[in-house]
């Protein structure tokens, strides 16, 4: 069973990683485009940059119960109106074409190697089982949270390695992605796509 350290240690060494690799890459790497229509390199790390993450971990806990207990669930709630969600998806990067304009490579390897690690250290008396304020979903577990930023980092570094080569994501990352990945659809209704007894239409699970 995960906890909130171990989880701490997995996403420090995961930012870590991507610091790593920003620091190797060439200007024309920097801005080559992704997989993801539209989105270079550097547009990829602007998004999964955690600065909104590390302010929302270091407010105060709520009180109460979380009304979103899992990532699974996260995913779901997300997702579940493509009417909603793609043009929320579309402003989203919008906004980090445009933040991404002026970023410099050396100052992002920096952030991710040292600053953002340094500061998600500092953040104290938290559990799996704080519950946090979240802008879409009112309240969230932080273990829901956690395993979230965990498929996010992990999902985008494929789309960055796709693009521009790195080493492949630790297993840990990789584990907690696919549990979470497989726990969205309904539990039958996965099992039987993915033993290959009904049409594998459920996936993908996420965009």
């Amino acid at each position: 069973m995960a906890d909130f350290e171990q989880d701490r240690a997995l996403m420090i060494r995961l930012w870590r990683m991507w610091g790593s690799r920003a620091a190797e890459l060439s200007d024309e790497q920097w801005t080559t485009e992704t997989r993801l229509p539209g989105w270079t390199v550097r547009d990829v790390y602007v998004h999964i940059t955690p600065d909104v993450m590390i302010e929302m971990l270091a407010a105060p806990s709520e009180d109460g119960e979380a009304k979103v207990t899992s990532a699974a669930e996260m995913l779901r709630m997300l997702n579940t109106d493509p009417a909603e969600a793609e043009p929320r998806h579309e402003r989203m990067a919008e906004t980090v074409r445009r933040l991404a304009a002026d970023v410099e490579r050396t100052a992002v390897a920096t952030h991710f190697e040292s600053d953002f690690p340094a500061a998600f250290d500092r953040i104290t008396g938290l559990s799996r089982a704080s519950v946090i304020a979240h802008p879409f979903l009112e309240s969230v577990a932080l273990g829901a949270f956690l395993d979230m930023a965990i498929l996010e980092t992990t999902i985008h570094w494929l789309d960055v390695i796709d693009a521009v080569g790195g080493p492949r994501p630790e297993s840990m990352a990789l584990e907690r992605t696919r549990d979470v990945l497989a726990a969205v659809p309904d539990p039958l209704t996965f099992v039987e796509a993915a033993s290959g007894r009904a049409d594998p239409t459920i996936l993908p699970v996420m965009h």
